[in-house]
């Protein structure tokens, strides 16, 4: 089987630009088609009036020194109609950016989030040059809401450009010189934006680093040991640290990048000072002709600097963001796109890892080695083993948060890899020891676990009960309806292992799972407590196994002596299996199982012996 990074190395490469504005195109016009039509026409009627400006200043002008009552008129009410229109076009067409630009941002921005949580692997969140590309893409998504509106303002800027070189050259065909000499402006803007863009994600791990110090030092789970140790200094300068190399090499980029622009519009500039010299010294009109230059000319440099302003958003947002939005649908894409074998109804056989390796993106230490082994349907499997034995990896890949780097593995003799990611989950529960706390009521909080099922009160109870969660939701202000979380009103803050026992009746929502994954998930408890709930749910899942659904129920502890009522044992050392087998059989080996087991439950119960002493 290829490895992770084999997997997503198609999707890897940035597509190609034509593609990613094409389907960045589609997705702001997914937002609003009708205020997209408002939006150009508007948009694009209201550069004539503006380019056309220069021409009724002149008319104006002639008027007056021939003294001609009607040009005079005409030319004022020609500049009227201009103004007017122009002030009427721009803001309808502002107004109608606007509201499409708001709506486009959160559509835009829905669909980043949702791609990000529809790839298949954690892989996204992991690997640096994934998790680089990805803060880029977040941090400038909402301007992918503006692409239609830069559209169109290009679309006017050129409208206007070539309405007002039009007009110079109607004094003199040499003027059309300026438009280009204008050119190396756009180039120049557009070959140093990529080059910024380049120096700004080389330059993302830092940005990431100083945000995550910046939580770290804001955030109130880590504040009792921040003041504790003292090291709010340290968090202060390595947060400085961190953004002075984010920024040194960009500002340093960008210094050269205003140098150069200063340059070409130098030249600009230049030619156009010799143009009002040449016009101004001709004869008949040179004063209507020197007003219509200086007012177009003086145009002409405006729209030349919404012209750079464009190459620069299209270099930034089209050759940059949109490739990485696309490259992120290639990605949330690849594993769907692959999965052709249904997620079967019931268990026959079980799951099955044949010579499962696997190591995480960027690090070449094996967390699992040749791991061969059998779950057998129907039945409750432990998974022991000391901190670091690749317990919790093992767990991940039969959730298929990742793919194994080496090796199979098959669910009733079909490839995993080839079963829809999300039909496979919808058929997995469980709860795991890095559970998040999501700060909702406590029904919802507990019914995500089966969301179809989010706000109904007897499924949120059913899960309470199976996790022995009853006393704490009965002792809450509002039972089922108390909102967790000290920051929101009226919320309820729990601690660690209250926390612990609602993301356990979270994982025990659903109740017709193909795979009840526990993954240390009583590791706040002691291993008394810890026992009699594996006792109660290896209980729950043999009851289960009756009705032919075949569920597989992994408990997972580096506590040898609390999973001895497991049917099958499965026992982690260095990133191999060590040992396989039931409690009694494992026992009568005397392998390490036995004496692991023996020394833990040696200390538990010297520990237990000790309470009443000390009480004493």
């Amino acid at each position: 089987m290829a490895s992770p990074a084999d997997k997503t190395k198609p999707a890897d490469p940035l597509p190609s630009s034509v593609r990613a504005l094409a389907r960045s195109l589609r997705l702001g016009y997914q937002a609003s088609p009708l205020l997209i039509v408002v939006a150009f026409g508007t948009t694009v009627a209201a550069a004539a009036p503006d380019a056309l400006f220069a021409a009724g200043l002149a008319a104006l002008l002639h008027g007056v020194l021939t003294q001609d009552d009607g040009r005079i008129l005409a030319a004022a009410l020609f500049l009227g109609a201009l103004a007017t229109g122009s002030w009427l076009l721009g803001t309808v067409s502002d107004r109608a950016n606007r509201r499409f630009a708001d709506r486009a941002a959160v559509y835009v921005e829905s669909h980043v989030a949702r791609l990000q949580s529809a790839v298949t692997t954690l892989e996204h969140h992991e690997r640096p040059e994934h998790a680089d590309r990805i803060s880029v893409l977040r941090n400038h998504a909402g301007a992918l809401s503006y692409l239609y509106q830069e559209l169109f303002g290009t679309v006017g800027v050129l409208v206007r450009l070539a309405i007002t070189l039009l007009l110079l050259m109607s004094v003199d065909p040499l003027l059309g010189l300026l438009g280009v000499l204008a050119v190396p402006g756009v180039l120049v803007s557009g070959w140093r934006s990529g080059v910024d863009k380049k120096a700004e994600e080389a330059g993302a791990q830092h940005e990431r680093r100083a945000r995550h110090l910046f939580t770290l030092a804001t955030s109130a789970a880590a504040g009792k040991e921040i003041r504790v140790a003292g090291v709010q200094r340290w968090l202060h300068d390595a947060r400085h640290d961190a953004w002075d190399r984010r920024y040194r090499p960009l500002a340093r980029s960008r210094w050269i990048t205003a140098l150069w622009q200063a340059a070409s519009h130098a030249l600009f500039g230049a030619a156009f000072v010799l143009a009002v010299a040449h016009v101004a010294g001709g004869s008949g009109s040179a004063a209507a002709d020197s007003l219509l230059l200086l007012t177009a000319g003086s145009r002409l440099a405006q729209y030349v600097g919404q012209t750079v302003t464009q190459a620069q958003f299209y270099r930034t947002i089209w050759l940059d963001v949109s490739r990485r939005l696309t490259w992120l649908e290639d990605l949330a894409a690849a594993d769907r796109a692959a999965a052709d074998l249904p997620v079967p109804a019931r268990l026959a056989g079980g799951i099955r890892l044949e010579r499962v390796g696997f190591r995480y993106p960027g690090s070449e230490q094996a967390v699992l080695e040749d791991v061969t082994l059998d779950l057998p349907a129907g039945k409750v499997v432990a998974v022991v083993g000391e901190n670091g034995a690749g317990k919790t990896t093992l767990v991940k890949l039969l959730c298929r948060f990742y793919a194994p780097t080496s090796g199979t593995i098959t669910v009733d003799g079909a490839d995993l890899a080839r079963i829809s990611p999300a039909g496979w989950r919808e058929r997995i529960s469980g709860a795991f020891q890095d559970f998040f706390k999501f700060e909702y009521p406590v029904r919802q909080s507990v019914g995500l676990g089966d969301l179809p099922r989010l706000d109904d009160p007897a499924a949120a109870r059913a899960g309470i009960a199976r996790a022995g969660a009853e006393e704490l939701v009965d002792g809450l202000p509002d039972g089922l309806d108390t909102q967790l979380g000290p920051t929101w009103e009226k919320g309820v803050d729990l601690s660690h292992g209250q926390w612990q026992k609602i993301a356990l009746a979270r994982g025990f929502v659903r109740e017709d799972p193909l795979l009840l994954v526990l993954d240390e998930p009583t590791s706040a408890l002691d291993a008394e407590v810890e026992h009699e709930l594996f006792e109660r749910y290896a209980e729950a899942a043999r009851t289960a196994a009756g009705d032919g659904s075949g569920r597989i129920t992994v408990l997972v502890s580096h506590r040898f002596s609390t999973v001895r009522m497991a049917d099958v044992i499965v026992v982690l050392d260095g990133s191999r299996v060590a040992e396989y087998g039931s409690h009694a059989e494992l026992m009568a080996r005397g392998g390490q199982y036995s004496e692991l087991y023996g020394i833990q439950a040696a200390s538990y119960q010297a520990g237990a012996r000790a309470v009443p002493a000390e009480a004493h």
